[in-house]
């Protein structure tokens, strides 16, 4: 990859790293996101989104819950 972009293994491997870095960080701003909404209470009820998954491939789907 090095050698058809015209670039060092270095600059390949920096950028590579760069972008797992960021990555990582999003997924950690996610999951932090995703634990206040839980202690918020702000969640869906399992019940609620299996019901409607399963009225997916029906005549009468139901629904997204909220």
């Amino acid at each position: 990859m090095a050698a058809r972009l015209d670039r060092s293994r270095g600059w390949i491997m920096k950028q590579a790293l760069s972008a797992w870095l960021g990555q990582e960080e999003e997924r950690e701003r996610l999951t932090r996101e995703a634990l206040a909404d839980v202690d918020a209470s702000a969640v869906i009820d399992h019940a609620a989104v299996q019901a409607w998954a399963d009225s997916l491939d029906t005549d009468k789907p139901l629904p997204v819950p909220y």
